[in-house]
């Protein structure tokens, strides 16, 4: 059972689906405002209208509830990537998990927030473990797609499985981290320009992984 989930007590499931949804908003704004080792439990018991201690009958402890709501952040990842479905054209695909990645990012502020508090704090608790679980199913879903696009040559054999795995990886995420801060941007600014912009972005980073893993 994954993180997040085994320390949930049962109580929280079988609360009312708007109480739910009351206690997790509040925790994603306090965790994407303040990240985990500034947030409160106070603002986010305030904020839910509930006492700490119905809280603390949901979620023993702060590290519960963030990974709780990191898990939440991760499989609404892989639903969004997953229903992406196949397609043969290998470098459309790609260009089609940038586009679902900045739509994930304008839908989900918030939750992409947490990641990059994940990504930039040493104080998240188990903070590699998150990390490794992101990184894992980036790997399961690239895996096959980059193995099946070697085998016709559509991309260069010559360069390992993992490593094409780790610059794909690489790129979209650091794409996706530069559309969500302006700083993390450098001089390209994608978040105050407009879709035209950013579409020609996206066509010159397809571009050069063209260049560089084409068959």
């Amino acid at each position: 059972m994954g993180i997040g989930k085994k320390h949930v007590h049962s109580t929280f499931a079988n609360l009312a689906l708007a109480k739910q949804q009351a206690v997790l908003r509040a925790a994603i704004a306090e965790f994407a405002r303040q990240g985990y080792g500034r947030a409160s439990i106070n603002v986010i018991v305030r904020e839910a209208g509930i006492s700490k201690g119905s809280l603390y009958q949901y979620f023993p402890n702060k590290e519960a509830l963030f990974h709780f709501v990191f898990a939440r952040f991760n499989a609404k990842v892989k639903g969004v990537v997953k229903a992406l479905g196949v397609q043969d054209d290998f470098f459309l695909l790609i260009r089609q998990v940038l586009e679902a990645g900045l739509a994930f990012i304008d839908s989900y502020p918030e939750y992409f927030q947490i990641y990059l508090r994940v990504l930039f704090e040493q104080d998240v608790p188990r903070r590699q473990e998150l990390i490794n679980q992101v990184r894992l199913f980036s790997a399961e879903y690239f895996g096959p797609v980059c193995a099946a696009a070697q085998v016709k040559g559509v991309i260069r054999s010559d360069i390992s499985l993992e490593m094409v795995i780790f610059i794909l990886d690489a790129a979209i995420d650091r794409f996706l981290q530069a559309y969500a801060q302006p700083y993390l941007a450098g001089g390209l600014g994608l978040v105050t320009e407009k879709s035209g912009e950013i579409d020609r972005h996206i066509s010159d980073l397809i571009k050069v992984l063209q260049e560089g893993l084409k068959g």
